[in-house]
């Protein structure tokens, strides 16, 4: 079991800076993500892909408002992440158009810092007095560096 202070405090971030694609389905959109980001960390994509996978066959992480959070806690990674993607037109998920999608993974021995990201985005888009057409217009680097700020863990 990982003590929570050998671990970084510093959440990775990435926004993807191509809109997603239309017409794919959430499952594929899901895979798509956990493989984008196994190739940005280089942590296992086998293992990423499956974690989400398998947490969102359990239920769906469509959130309302526009917004879907797959997560997963995942074996062996040393530090939690969170990507972002966008859509101006808004991809299907399940039925419901989605425009923002952030995959959050977490190491599987710190469940609390799951939770913690998960609030704290659904915070960050309910008061940040930014409009959905706003987040997605957004600049990525821009983006990546208010969620940087809203997300390091403490």
């Amino acid at each position: 079991m990982f003590d929570a202070e050998e671990l970084s405090n510093e959440t990775l971030v990435w926004v993807r800076g191509e809109e997603l694609p239309c017409g794919m389905s959430h499952v594929e959109m899901v895979r798509l993500l956990a493989g984008e980001l196994a190739g940005l960390t280089g942590w296992r994509k086998r293992t990423l892909v499956n974690t989400a996978l398998d947490r969102e066959a359990q239920e769906s992480t469509y959130l309302g408002y526009g917004l879907a959070i797959p997560h997963a806690r995942v074996f062996e990674i040393p530090q939690p992440a969170v990507y972002l993607a966008r859509s101006t037109a808004g991809v299907d998920w399940q039925g419901s158009p989605v425009r923002l999608v952030f995959l959050v993974v977490v190491p599987e021995e710190c469940p609390e810092w799951h939770l913690q990201l998960l609030s704290r985005i659904v915070r960050w888009r309910q008061k940040s007095g930014l409009t959905e057409d706003e987040m997605v217009g957004m600049p990525a680097g821009l983006l990546a560096d208010q969620l940087r700020g809203l997300l390091v863990l403490s």
